[in-house]
């Protein structure tokens, strides 16, 4: 315990803290530093000195006393002076926030100072504006009274003057005509004010009866004398300009158009006194051009009719090609050429005058617009209404109607197009006040013109129809994309037109009735695309459904397939051959005979011995590449046909889609009626093409099937499924029979020429569809054989055969369904002790459903099982 309270002693000597230093004597910051056992022995105990102590400490301690001393006084006399300073400082602050108060108060009276001043010079700039008001009113109230009492002033001289003759200086002054036309117009508004609002009061007296003078003095008389006046100042400034113009002294005639202007209508008098002295309006020019048109279409009219009784000519049947085409004739591009050279010089002309009418008159834009009227009236209308004058000579046959109308519509084109570029020049003309000013005078010249063209261009449409179709009918009349391109394309240049040639209020109502007719008998005599494509589609479909009908009428025959394709094969084959040949063998080698046709295979079996058969062994049977090959053409001459038919359908009507929403639609947007029809008219033609489709694949389906049936009857033998015992070989087992392969050649071909064609489900049910059918034909050919256990066994191997084919239908239910008939062809091969546990334990069949199998065995009516001898019959009669 006393080694622990010394080390806290050692630990608390050393230790000085700065209160310790401010507040301990020297004395005692010694001990704290020495420690306290220092001090004890400075003290004397016991009453012992001091002198253990060492002398240099105690001077220390004697020096420390004195410095404590002299610092006590130096803190003595730091502290008089921070209270000396302490007490400056408050004087001074006090001194300063004086100040600061005193300052504060002036500020605040100098700010109120302010406002009083600035609302006083509110109060003086209010009351100097009202003044200025008041004396501008009063100003303007004093020129009122001044020009009113010179009016009234004026008015009393009219109305008691007699004669315009007796009138004041001012109004018979030329140097004052502007000062004198603008007093008259005044007078006369102030007349004829006077008098209207006196009857509308009711204050008038009598009326004043006809043909008699007013009184002298009157407003009457005023008005009277005015008017006469008005109208010798109108002429005196119509000489004057008159007189202007033929010296081409355009600052008079501006003179006169600002005096004019004082009038109503005045100055447009003026404009049309001008307009009407231009060159261009007193010229024959347009006579000229008039006559030219005349000329050039009575040429072209002799020419055709000339390649008409020409037709061996080589340029005129060149220039008929070209009218058929539609292609726009010399006469007509001579006529745009003209037409061109005749607006250039119209908007020559206009810039030259557009540059003195704004010189002219104050109004410019006004007489512009006036100016480009007539011009449009006048020269444009006689322009085009000469362009496009009625052909004298109409056009021979579909083709020629349709070339001719579609030159007309090219024709039509062109001109509104041109006359429309210079309606966008002369708008420049006339600045931005009304954008469609000039272009509205345009679509008035063209739009009588151009009013048939939607029926025109119908009956161009409904025209080329007519002669491609007739075109089409003699090439074979099937279904073709070239066909239904250039329905479209000529569709698209139709709509291309429209879009150009209608107002934009009609250009839906245009666009629709070239994609869909109103109605069935619209439908029938126009050619809107809608109906002509339902209307090929439909042709083109029945036709393809007509060939398959004839191409499967028969047995499918390879050997005869084979033998009209090397036929066919041998024509392209001899040009190639013959140099050879002359090279090779001179002139001694004979043709080869051709190949007959043979006979189907059933028949030649059928007759044993006959030549037909020995020919047919002698040639062998053919090998699969063969059967397929023959089945392909087979095939594609029937089935193939259609289903490129129904391919070339959906393309047709995919096509037609696309056309309408890249064509049609951007046009049909603003009217929601017209675009509902056409998509109601668009899907109904989908709806229906998906209806003939799907008729015209299940007839071809029932004629495939029909082929293959008689196929079947006509190449499978008796002897195939029942050989006979004696006296021939055993057939081959390993190998299906020859009308097996024949038909998985025929369905293999099916199923090939329907993956080229169909996709997705429109594949997998048409395929379904096939395995379905085919299952049944099966069943049904079972049906009609009778089979020994070998046959028995062939017949297995043809449904095995038959269930490999039909691994390529993607059919579950004919894949089970073959497998069934393969079980059930057990009943077939067993021994007719067998029948009875096969039928109850293996296959678990009711015993009617067997007996329908069982019937078909060779020996079903004179096997007999058990000891009781039962036959096949009786035993299976009963569940």
């Amino acid at each position: 315990m006393t080694a622990d309270k010394k080390r806290e002693e050692r630990s608390e000597i050393g230790v000085i803290t700065l209160q310790d230093v401010t507040e301990s004597s020297t004395a005692d910051l010694v001990a704290k530093v020495a420690g306290p056992g220092l001090l004890a022995k400075a003290a004397p105990s016991n009453g012992q000195s001091g002198n253990s102590i060492k002398p240099s400490l105690v001077q220390l301690l004697e020096r420390f006393e004195r410095c404590d001393k002299e610092m006590a006084r130096l803190q003595h006399q730091v502290d008089l002076k921070a209270e000396r300073v302490h007490r400056e400082a408050a004087a001074e602050q006090g001194a300063y926030r004086g100040q600061v108060a005193a300052l504060e108060a002036q500020w605040g009276a100098a700010q109120a100072a302010f406002a009083d001043l600035e609302g006083r010079m509110t109060q003086v700039t209010q009351a100097a504006a009202k003044i200025g008001n008041r004396l501008q009113n009063a100003e303007v109230y004093r020129r009122r009274a001044l020009d009113a009492g010179d009016a009234i002033r004026r008015l009393q001289e009219f109305a008691h003057a007699t004669d315009p003759s007796a009138l004041p200086p001012l109004f018979h002054d030329d140097a004052r005509l502007s000062q004198a036309a603008a007093m008259t117009g005044k007078l006369l508004a102030v007349s004829q004010e006077l008098i209207s609002s006196r009857e509308r009061v009711g204050l008038a007296g009598p009326r004043p009866r006809p043909n008699v003078a007013p009184t002298v003095g009157t407003i009457e008389n005023a008005l009277e004398q005015l008017e006469l006046y008005r109208n010798l100042l109108d002429n005196r400034v119509v000489a004057r300009f008159d007189a202007a113009l033929a010296r081409q002294d355009l600052p008079a005639m501006a003179d006169c158009a600002r005096t004019m202007a004082q009038f109503s209508q005045g100055e447009s008098m003026l404009v049309h006194r001008y307009i009407s002295t231009r060159p261009m309006f007193t010229s024959l020019r347009e006579l000229q051009f008039v006559q030219q048109q005349q000329q050039l279409q009575a040429s072209a009219a002799a020419a055709a009719a000339a390649a008409l009784g020409s037709s061996g000519n080589a340029a005129a049947q060149q220039a008929a090609a070209a009218a058929q085409a539609g292609e726009l004739s010399a006469a007509d591009l001579s006529s745009l050429r003209a037409l061109s050279s005749f607006y250039k010089g119209l908007l020559s002309a206009m810039r030259d005058e557009a540059v003195v009418l704004e010189q002219v008159f104050s109004s410019p834009a006004a007489a512009l617009a006036q100016y480009l009227q007539r011009v449009f009236e006048q020269k444009v209308q006689t322009a085009v209404d000469a362009v496009l004058a009625p052909p004298q000579a109409p056009a021979a046959g579909a083709a020629g109607a349709a070339g001719a109308l579609r030159c007309r519509l090219r024709l039509m084109a062109e001109v509104y197009g041109r006359t429309r570029a210079l309606a966008d020049d002369l708008q420049e003309l006339c600045g931005a006040g009304d954008s469609d000013a000039v272009r509205q005078l345009a679509d008035g010249v063209c739009g009588a013109a151009l009013q048939p063209h939607l029926h025109l261009e119908l009956a161009w449409l409904a025209a080329a129809h007519e002669a491609r179709l007739a075109a089409h009918a003699a090439a074979g009349g099937g279904l073709s994309m070239e066909e239904v391109l250039a329905m479209l394309g000529m569709n698209e240049e139709a709509v291309s037109r429209c879009v150009l040639l209608s107002p934009p209020a009609q250009l839906a109502p245009a666009v629709r009735c070239l994609f869909l007719s109103s109605t069935p008998q619209q439908a029938a005599a126009t050619g809107c695309l809608l109906e002509q494509v339902a209307a090929h589609a439909l042709r083109g479909l029945a036709t393809a459904v007509d060939a398959a009908a004839r191409a499967a009428a028969g047995p499918f025959n390879p050997r005869l397939l084979l033998s009209q394709q090397g036929q066919e094969a041998a024509p392209a084959a001899a040009p190639a051959a013959a140099p050879a040949a002359a090279g090779g063998l001179g002139s001694s080698t004979a043709p080869m005979p051709a190949a007959a046709p043979q006979q189907p295979a059933g028949q030649g079996r059928s007759q044993g011995g006959s030549g037909a058969e020995g020919q047919a062994a002698a040639a062998g049977p053919l090998s699969r590449q063969d059967l397929h090959r023959a089945a392909a053409a087979a095939v594609g001459a029937s089935l193939g046909a259609v289903l490129q038919a129904v391919s070339t359908l959906g393309a047709m009507v995919s096509l037609l889609q696309q056309h309408y929403l890249r064509v049609l639609a951007p046009h049909l947007a603003g009217s929601a009626a017209e675009e509902r029809a056409c998509v109601a008219g668009l899907g109904a033609l989908a709806r229906g093409a998906e209806e003939r489709v799907a008729g015209a694949l299940q007839r071809c389906l029932a004629l495939l099937l029909s082929q293959a049936d008689s196929t079947l009857q006509a190449q499978q033998q008796r002897t195939d499924f029942c050989p006979p015992e004696a006296g021939a070989p055993p057939p081959p087992l390993d190998t299906p029979t020859p009308a097996c392969l024949a038909l998985c050649a025929l369905l293999g071909a099916a199923v090939d020429a329907a993956e080229r064609h169909l996709h997705g489900p429109n594949l997998t049910t048409f395929l379904a569809e096939l395995g379905r059918r085919c299952c049944l034909q099966l069943e049904a050919h079972q049906q009609r054989q009778c089979f020994s256990p070998l046959g028995a066994l062939r017949w297995k191997r043809d449904l095995s055969e038959y269930g490999c084919t039909a691994a390529r239908l993607r059919s579950p239910a004919a894949r089970l369904r073959l497998e069934e008939l393969g079980q059930a062809a057990n009943m077939l091969v067993v021994g007719p002790d067998s029948l009875l546990p096969l039928v109850d334990t293996t296959l678990r069949i009711s015993h009617t459903a067997a007996l329908a199998v069982i019937q078909l065995r060779q020996d079903y009516r004179t096997a007999r099982v058990g000891e009781a001898g039962a036959s096949l019959a009786a035993l299976f009669s009963s569940e």
